[in-house]
């Protein structure tokens, strides 16, 4: 790329980009994106409490002792651009997390001892009565906790049923000093310890649900609305697929090990594919210069037939599930033995056809300059073919990077693999597959340049 289109590259970006940030920065502000009547600090006050105050529920009540315990203080509102009000608050509660965490045993197993002593003696038992005790067991480690505070901002948001407070499991967790953590932790409990034995509690119900009712939370506004313009949301769309797909729990890790394998399936098939192109090209031309080598030319011949008119899949399903995995061999070298023979069949054609466009006469100079056949080959045809191949060349070996991704159809974890893994787990199709196309792209750019380069060097060494 010369100066000038490379200035022009600069432009067209920097032009397109004044356009998006303009975009964002007009629409972004407009009225229409901020709520449509402004609320005082009491009012969002009032909203704040009542939604606190339905987080627990109804037969929740070491939930409720806690939000007894807490109160959240709006200080001051502001207004963002996506019909929201930024709530700064004050909260104060107890250490939830801190009083119980390391009793969870303890309450479950008065729970279970209680459930015990009642078949003992024959009473019924039911999920209520399980439920209250385990209520004065967790009371009473709450009422030695300590208090906590600290400074919260939280949102509510303009909806069509009204304004509305959004809150993460992290927000309610933070002003409940560890509610939604012990909750999590004591839904989890299968097993209690009772008396020095571990006592598996999974199926029995009626205890388990007078448990966790206890301390269990309403399905409270976790996901915020996308009030967002449609710039906005876009972008705000794409940052929550690219984080889901490659972010999220190191997905791209999959792509980056994946595209090593690619490289190293490719490096080594291009290796293969050349030493074997060449010596199927020499055979060939051998033949056909001097009538020699019949047997081995007709091999060469029916190597070239097979498998340039039979498809690439089929050649690594029959190489693999055929042929090698009887042996035990590993599909990364049947996919390598099998590029490597593919491309060694176009590589013997591309590179047969370059040595007999080599003219006649430099074969007969060179043999009158005292050379054999093969230091005539090796000094005066095979250099001249090659600078003459070389593109062709370049495109082969382009294709076998592309043609490589049918690796993955005998379990080979290259990058369409890593590519189909993504998708199974975040079922989202357009970003992991543009991604790996993008990474091919990028993979074949660079090549071409390398070829680029490469040629002009050959080109100089003629002057």
């Amino acid at each position: 790329m010369n100066k000038k289109s490379l200035i022009a590259v600069v432009v067209a970006v920097a032009v397109v980009a004044a356009i998006v940030i303009s975009a964002v920065s007009v629409f972004g502000k407009t009225g229409e994106m901020q709520v449509s009547n402004k609320i005082s600090v009491s009012e969002a006050q009032t909203i704040v409490d009542e939604t606190f105050a339905s987080i627990a529920k109804k037969t929740a009540g070491g939930a409720k002792k806690v939000i007894e315990k807490t109160t959240v203080t709006v200080n001051e509102v502001e207004y963002g651009y996506e019909k929201d009000v930024i709530l700064s608050c004050i909260y104060s509660s107890i250490d939830t997390s801190g009083a119980l965490s390391d009793n969870i045993n303890n309450i479950m197993a008065d729970a279970y001892g209680f459930y015990l002593d009642n078949e003992a003696a024959g009473k019924k038992t039911n999920a209520t009565k399980v439920n209250i005790q385990v209520t004065n067991k967790i009371e009473t480690y709450l009422e030695a906790a300590s208090k906590i505070s600290g400074e919260i901002t939280l949102k509510i948001y303009e909806t069509d049923e009204g304004m509305k407070l959004y809150l993460s499991e992290n927000d309610v967790d933070i002003c409940t000093g560890g509610l939604v953590k012990v909750a999590g932790a004591i839904e989890e409990t299968t097993e209690v310890a009772y008396k020095g034995e571990t006592v598996d509690i999974t199926k029995k119900n009626t205890l388990r649900t007078g448990i966790v009712d206890c301390i269990s939370l309403e399905a409270f506004a976790k996901e915020a609305p996308d009030n967002a313009n449609a710039v906005i949301k876009f972008i705000n769309d794409f940052k929550d697929e690219f984080y889901r797909n490659f972010i999220e729990a190191d997905r791209w890790m999959y792509l980056v090990q994946g595209l090593g394998t690619t490289l190293a399936i490719t490096g080594l098939s291009v290796c293969l594919g050349v030493v074997l192109g060449f010596i199927v090209a020499i055979v060939r031309c051998t033949n056909q210069m001097t009538g020699k080598l019949k047997a081995i030319d007709a091999v060469c011949r029916l190597y070239l037939t097979v498998i340039r008119g039979t498809p690439l899949m089929v050649q690594l399903l029959i190489i693999y599930f055929v042929l090698l995995l009887p042996l035990h061999i590993d599909k990364f070298i049947a996919a390598v033995l099998c590029f490597g023979l593919n491309s060694g069949a176009y590589v013997a054609e591309i590179v047969r056809g370059g040595i007999m466009s080599v003219d006649k006469g430099q074969i007969e100079a060179g043999r009158s300059l005292g050379f054999n056949y093969v230091q005539t080959m090796v000094n005066f045809v095979v250099p001249q073919a090659f600078k003459a191949i070389l593109p062709a060349l370049a495109n082969e070996f382009i294709t076998l990077l592309k043609e490589s991704s049918v690796a993955f159809y005998i379990g080979v974890a290259d990058l369409t693999q890593g590519d189909l893994k993504i998708r199974s787990i975040t079922y989202s199709n357009f970003m992991p597959l543009i991604a790996v196309a993008v990474i091919y792209l990028i993979l074949v750019m660079i090549l071409t340049k390398l070829v680029g380069i490469l040629e002009r060097r050959l080109a100089k060494s003629d002057h």
